[in-house]
Formats: structure tokens, C-alpha cells, sequence
């Protein structure tokens, strides 16, 4: 398996160690429908997270881009009527206290 960041690799790692299934990059999910504006064709907002659970998703961030606020902020719209978590974590210290979280 190919892993985009160190800190996603490290995730991974922990949830096999802490027998937490989660599945790595497999749920897209669309934020925005695309649509059609004065003829011009608009492609659709998706938003695909790195970790997905039974009940949580765990997005790793280390170097946050300038379209990931809004992106973010649409996800948890998505999100406000699911029983999802959602995590977001910037460094392994972070990880290791979630997964402890999951564990409980």
C-alpha cells in the first residue's frame, strides 16, 4: 500500500496495531454536485478522506492547503447528520492520543 505522507503511514501502523479497522482512501465523497452556469460546465466539490471506520474518518494534515477550509467546512456540513466522527490530526502525538480514543 502507498502512503502520500509519513503521517499517514504512521496512522495506518497504529489503527493495525490497535485492531481499529478502517479502510485508507476508498470512500469519495461529493460535496458539491456539478452543474452547468451560463453554459460553462462546473465540476463537482469531493472531498476524499484518508481513514474511514465504522463510525469515524480521520483526515491527516500536515501542511494544510489554501482549498482545505472550505473543503473542510463542507465535509462537515455532509457530516452534521451522520453519527461520524470526525479527526483531524497534524502530528503522531495527536494520532496516538485518538487511537487511544477509538480504543475506549
Amino acid at each position: 500500500m502507498k502512503f502520500r505522507s509519513k503521517l499517514e503511514t504512521y496512522t495506518y501502523k497504529k489503527l493495525k496495531e490497535a485492531n481499529i479497522y478502517s479502510e485508507y482512501e476508498q470512500h469519495r465523497y461529493e460535496l458539491l454536485p456539478a452543474f452547468t452556469f451560463q453554459g460553462s460546465k462546473i465540476r463537482a466539490i469531493t472531498y476524499l478522506p484518508d481513514f474511514v471506520g465504522d463510525n469515524f474518518i480521520i483526515e491527516c494534515k500536515g501542511f494544510p492547503n489554501e482549498a482545505w477550509p472550505l473543503r473542510e467546512k463542507l465535509f462537515k456540513y455532509y457530516l452534521k447528520n451522520t453519527n461520524y466522527k470526525f479527526y483531524i490530526v497534524h502530528t503522531q502525538k495527536e494520532v496516538d492520543k485518538l487511537i487511544s480514543e477509538l480504543k475506549n
